[in-house]
């Protein structure tokens, strides 16, 4: 006894040894599994981040391009148009070579004549207007009048280049008062017609300018960062009190508000901008001395994200000497977190499901091995139930084809249908011209025997008797005036079987049972000709009139000898429709046929008549096999339902009817120009 509970603890330990290693083997696939799509899902986080990062930079460098080249276009303008101009070069060519009092009253007139220009261009957020020597000496600043005669090539490269290589020089540079972005065109004089430098003149704009142009085009806030060892060795020390300490590095100055204007009113939430700059004191000092353009995100406590951009500024020389930071509030960093938060959860609860789905498939492999052998029964007998229907398929196959041949039957039967009631018409139809030629022959034989007699009694008379008149002179006169005609009669009843016989023949097409390229307008003209005896007046109405308005088509690739049954069935509706009217002498039946070119591919027919019209209750039932208005024994219900089934399936085009009250009723047949095959018409 102590033995079997001896041993049914170690099973019962085994056990549950099992289960903790299970556990703990599952556990440690969780956090695998956890361990890699977290860090997959922070990854893709980061790069989007990180485009959205590349996106900020590139539209402030777009920004910033157009907005100096723009002021670059301005800036030329102001030299061609104001500058360079005979009385400003005279003025300063005359001054290279004045005396200092000369070049007083030089500068004093140079100002007066450029000052009213300048002040409206101030009003542009023009900076500076200012003339140089060749040799860099400063002659006249617009803006300080009362500074000259200090020399700028140690400070001010860009004046510099452009005297020593006399070429046009621009881009950011550093200045004694202002720092900007500098214009600087060298000056010439056409003395004795050949050029000749005297000197160069400076035009600048100032950040303020190019933030109020870059707020028109950027939704952010701007400031301009310049480097402080730069301002300190350049600007005048009086001037430099128009520079503060940057919030963001201590490395770098901003201008000052009295320069600068006043950033937090170009937006309402520009006022964040000093919590914004706190933010990036820790981050900002170390990235930005990498020289590269950089966007970084921030995050407020008040929950909104913003994005600061960096944009490099060198100056002429290629120096690092500032940069353009925008801010601007971001709402995609948000979405991109939520994203993050939403994948982590959504991947916890997939990893979460995952684990226990295969500890499930664990612990149904044993039922599953027991399910196997069932299924497997299952599948045999799918199997069978499989070959059987494979089976019914080949049988429903069968039908289908016997459907199609007892179909082809059916418009045979219709087609025979058709040609019975147009026999009987034929018949009466070739009666008639066989009569003509029939009645006309006897006396055809008559005034051919009078000719011959008259020629007979002539050939006795002799030669040189006075003829006299034969017997039959007075017959002879009515035959030579009736047998033109007599033959005429002939011949046109000749004719007439003629037209009767070909029109048969192009109904029937027993030569054309495949598909052919043929002209549409001739099955037309035919079956019209074989229903020309239904036509003709009778005891209830007038002659139907039928009007032809043919367009140009091309030849269309069918069946003719189908497509002429068609028209038969819907002309031979057509003269019922109208043979159930009660026509008044003012009121002429009629039947219009038309045809046009839709475009390239498709043609259209149209036969309408102004009969009886019928019901809107039927109008939708008239192509239904089996279906007709007519009396028992007057119709088949085949017609319209076979012409149906060769337009629509046999040639892959449309048919319809239109019947508008009071108006005509129209059939209208579309078809394909060169033809839809779909397979070959059964044969019977």
């Amino acid at each position: 006894m102590k033995n079997k509970q001896a041993r049914s603890l170690v099973r019962s330990l085994t056990f549950k040894s099992q289960q903790q290693g299970v556990i703990l083997l599952y556990l440690i696939g969780f956090i695998f599994l956890q361990a890699v799509s977290g860090f997959q899902i922070w990854h893709n986080f980061k790069q989007k981040e990180t485009a959205l990062m590349a996106r900020y930079v590139e539209k402030l460098q777009h920004t910033y391009r157009v907005t100096t080249d723009t002021y670059k276009l301005v800036s030329q303008t102001i030299y061609d148009e104001i500058v360079n101009r005979p009385e400003i070069i005279d003025l300063v060519e005359a001054a290279n070579t004045a005396t200092p009092e000369e070049q007083a009253i030089l500068r004093d007139r140079l100002f007066n004549v450029l000052n009213p220009t300048y002040q409206n261009l101030t009003k542009r957020n023009l900076r500076q207007l200012h003339f140089h020597f060749p040799d860099g000496t400063s002659f006249l600043r617009m803006h300080r009048p009362d500074r000259f005669g200090d020399p700028l090539f140690d400070v001010r490269y860009s004046i510099k280049l452009a005297n020593e290589e006399k070429r046009f020089v621009f881009g950011f540079e550093e200045g004694r008062i202002y720092n900007g972005f500098r214009y600087v065109f060298p000056l010439f004089s056409l003395a004795n017609g050949n050029p000749q430098h005297i000197g160069s003149v400076e035009t600048s704009i100032s950040f303020q300018a190019i933030r109020e142009e870059m707020a028109k085009l950027f939704p952010g806030c701007f400031d301009f960062m310049l480097r402080g060892d730069i301002v300190e060795s350049t600007v005048f020390a009086e001037e430099q009190g128009n520079y503060n300490s940057s919030p963001i590095s201590p490395d770098f100055v901003i201008e000052s508000p009295e320069l600068r204007g006043d950033i937090s009113g170009q937006k309402e939430w520009c006022k964040n901008v000093d919590q914004i700059n706190q933010a990036l004191q820790e981050v900002v000092p170390g990235r930005i001395q990498e020289d590269t353009p950089q966007a970084i995100a921030v995050r407020l406590e008040n929950q909104q994200d913003y994005v600061v951009t960096f944009i490099p500024i060198h100056n002429i020389k290629d120096d690092l000497v500032a940069y353009i930071v925008s801010y601007e509030v971001d709402e995609n960093l948000a979405g991109y977190r939520l994203t993050l938060y939403l994948m982590l959860g959504a991947t916890t609860c997939f990893n979460s499901i995952l684990v226990l789905f295969i500890a499930y498939i664990n612990h149904s492999r044993k039922l599953l091995t027991h399910k196997n052998k069932r299924l497997e029964k299952e599948v045999e007998a799918r199997k069978i139930a499989e070959d059987n229907a494979h089976h019914h398929s080949q049988e429903l196959q069968i039908t289908l084809q016997e459907l199609k041949v007892t179909q082809a039957k059916l418009i045979q039967t219709e087609k025979m249908s058709s040609l019975n009631q147009l026999v009987a018409g034929m018949a009466h139809e070739i009666n008639n011209p066989i009569s003509f030629i029939y009645s006309n022959v006897e006396p055809a034989k008559e005034y051919l025997t009078t000719l011959f007699n008259t020629l007979d009694f002539y050939q006795q008379v002799p030669c040189c008797q006075a003829l006299p008149l034969p017997p039959d002179w007075d017959d002879l006169e009515f035959v030579r005036e009736d047998f033109p005609k007599l033959l005429e009669s002939i011949q046109f009843g000749a004719k007439r079987v003629d037209r009767i016989v070909q029109a048969l023949r192009n109904f029937s097409r027993l030569d054309e049972a495949t598909l052919k390229s043929v002209d549409i307008h001739e099955g037309l003209d035919s079956s019209l000709a074989l229903l020309n005896h239904r036509l003709r007046r009778n005891e209830q109405r007038q002659e139907i009139e039928v009007s032809r308005e043919y367009n140009d088509l091309p030849l269309i690739t069918c069946y003719p000898s189908l497509l002429n049954q068609v028209f038969i069935n819907i002309l031979s509706n057509a003269i019922d429709a109208l043979e159930r009217c009660s026509w008044q002498e003012n009121n002429v039946p009629r039947i219009q046929v038309k045809t046009a070119r839709i475009d390239e591919d498709w043609i259209s027919l149209e036969m309408a008549n102004n009969g009886d019209r019928i019901p809107p209750e039927i109008l939708d039932r008239i192509f239904d096999p089996f279906f007709t208005t007519k009396p028992i024994g007057k119709g088949t219900g085949l017609g319209l339902s076979t012409a149906y089934f060769i337009v629509v399936e046999t040639h892959g085009g449309q048919v319809s009817c239109d019947a508008q009250p009071g108006g005509e009723t129209t059939f209208r047949i579309k078809l394909p120009i060169q033809g839809v095959n779909r397979g070959e018409f059964p044969t019977i």
